[in-house]
C-alpha cells in the first residue's frame, strides 16, 4: 500500500551533511562597518566646545575681576579726594567757630558791663540780640563739626566680591563727606554773617559813646576840668574799639568810672559854690564857657581877687595851660556876682577869658610875657565887643590896633 507523501513535514536532515550556509550561522557575527569617524569628530567638538566655555568662563571671570579692581580704585579715589577736602573744610569751621566764639564771648561781656545811661540804648539792645543770635550759629557750627569725623579706609581687597562691596561702601564715603563739606559751608557762611552782624552792632555802640558823652558833660559843666578830661578820653577810648572783646569791656568799665567821677566832681563844685549868689556865679560861668572857644574853664570864688574885691571893686585873675586841648582857672571875687550882670562885671570876665583862650592862641603873640598877656585880654575884651573900662583898659591901658586885631582871630 502506498503511502502518501505529506510535504508539510520537515524533511530529515543528516547529521553527517554539512550544511555550508548553516556553517556560516555558526560563525561569530563580523564587526560593524567603520560609521565611527562621524562619532569621533561629534566627541572632538564638544571637547574644543568645552575648552573654549572654560576659556571665555575664565576671560571673563578675569575682565570682571579686574573691573572691579579699576573700579575700586576710581571708588577710592574719588572718596580720598572728597574726604580730604571735607576734613580741609572741617578744620577751617573748626577755626572759624573758635574765632567767632571769642567775637561773640567778648560782646557777651560788652553787653554785660556797657552802661545803659552812657551808651545808645538801641544800640545796646541791638548788640545784646545778635550776640545772642550769633552764640546760636556757633552753636550749631560745632554741631555740623561734631556730625562727621574723617574716616580711616581699609587697605584694598583682592577678590571680587570684596572689591564689589567695598567700591560701594566708598561711594557712600564720598557722598557723606561731600554732603559734609556742603553743610560745613553753609555753616562757615552763617558764621560770617553772624560775625558781622556782632561786630557791626558793637560797632554802633561803640560809636554812640562820644555823642552819649556830650550830653552827659553837658549836665555837669561845673565839673572840673581835671575830671572833665578825663571822662573824654574814655569817652573816645570806647570809641576807639574795633571789635567786642576782653579790651572793649574794659574800655566801657572804664568809661563808667569817668562818668561817676564826673558826676561826683560836680557834686563836689556845686557844693563849694552854695550859698545865695549860687544861681547867679553859675549865670557867669556859663557865660564865659559860652565864649571860651572850647577851652575848658574851672571857676574859683574869693572875697578879693587881684587885690580887689569888696563894695567898691571887682577883680580876676585866670591861668591856661595849652596841653589836652587848653584848660584855664579863672577866680574871680565875690563881688563880680554882686555887679553883675553890669557892663564893668561883663567886660571883666570877658578880660579873664581872653586870658583862657590863650590856650588855643598862645602862638600869636609873646605869650611868656606878662605885659603882653594883659595887653592880649584888654584887646581880646574889645574885639568881643566889650568897651567898659572892666575890659582892662583901666588897669593896662588901651592896647594897639595891631593886637585887636590878633586878638579877633582868636575865637
Amino acid at each position: 500500500m502506498s503511502t502518501p507523501f505529506d510535504d508539510s513535514a520537515p524533511s530529515p536532515v543528516p547529521t553527517d551533511v554539512v550544511d555550508p550556509s548553516a556553517s556560516d550561522a555558526l560563525e561569530a557575527p563580523a564587526p560593524p562597518e567603520p560609521a565611527p569617524e562621524k562619532r569621533r569628530t561629534r566627541g572632538i567638538l564638544i571637547s574644543v566646545g568645552c575648552v573654549l566655555l572654560v576659556a571665555i568662563a575664565a576671560g571673563v571671570g578675569v575682565f570682571v575681576h579686574l573691573s572691579a579692581h579699576e573700579a575700586y580704585d576710581a571708588a577710592r579715589a574719588a572718596a580720598e579726594s572728597s574726604i580730604e577736602e571735607a576734613a580741609a573744610a572741617r578744620d577751617g569751621l573748626s577755626a572759624s567757630v573758635r574765632n567767632r566764639a571769642d567775637v561773640v564771648a567778648g560782646a557777651d561781656d560788652v553787653v554785660a558791663v556797657a552802661p545803659a545811661d552812657l551808651v545808645d540804648p538801641a544800640a545796646l539792645a541791638a548788640l545784646g540780640e545778635q550776640t545772642a543770635s550769633g552764640e546760636a550759629t556757633v552753636e550749631r557750627a560745632q554741631a555740623t563739626i561734631e556730625s562727621w569725623e574723617a574716616p580711616v579706609l581699609a587697605e584694598k581687597p583682592f577678590w571680587t566680591w570684596e572689591l564689589t562691596a567695598d567700591s560701594a561702601a566708598l561711594a557712600k564715603e564720598e557722598r557723606d563727606a561731600g554732603s559734609f563739606e556742603d553743610s560745613a559751608d553753609t555753616a562757615e557762611a552763617e558764621l560770617d554773617a553772624a560775625d558781622t552782624a556782632v561786630t557791626d552792632a558793637a560797632a554802633a555802640l561803640f560809636a554812640s559813646a562820644p555823642v552819649v558823652a556830650a550830653t552827659v558833660e553837658q549836665a555837669n559843666v561845673s565839673a572840673a576840668t581835671g575830671s572833665v578830661l578825663d571822662f573824654r578820653d574814655a569817652a573816645e577810648a570806647v570809641a576807639a574799639q574795633a571789635l567786642p572783646s576782653d579790651e572793649a569791656a574794659t574800655a566801657l568799665t572804664a568809661y563808667a568810672d569817668r562818668a561817676a567821677a564826673l558826676r561826683a566832681s560836680q557834686a563836689a563844685e556845686l557844693a563849694e559854690k552854695a550859698g545865695p549868689q549860687l544861681d547867679t556865679r553859675l549865670e557867669i560861668e556859663a557865660y564865659a564857657r559860652s565864649i571860651s572857644g572850647g577851652v575848658l574853664l574851672d571857676f574859683d570864688w574869693a572875697p578879693t581877687a587881684a587885690g580887689a574885691g569888696g563894695a567898691n571893686s571887682i577883680g580876676g585873675t585866670a591861668t591856661w595851660d595849652s596841653s589836652r586841648g587848653g584848660s584855664s582857672t579863672i577866680t574871680f571875687s565875690y563881688s563880680v556876682a554882686d555887679w553883675w550882670p553890669g557892663d564893668d562885671a561883663r567886660a571883666l570876665v570877658t578880660h579873664e577869658v581872653g586870658h583862657s583862650i590863650t590856650a588855643k592862641c598862645y602862638q600869636l603873640f609873646d605869650s611868656q610875657s606878662g605885659p603882653a598877656n594883659e595887653e592880649w585880654a584888654t584887646a581880646w575884651a574889645i574885639s568881643m565887643g566889650q568897651t567898659a573900662e572892666g575890659n582892662g583898659v583901666q588897669a593896662y591901658g588901651y592896647p594897639s590896633q595891631a593886637m585887636i586885631d590878633l586878638a579877633s582871630g582868636c575865637r
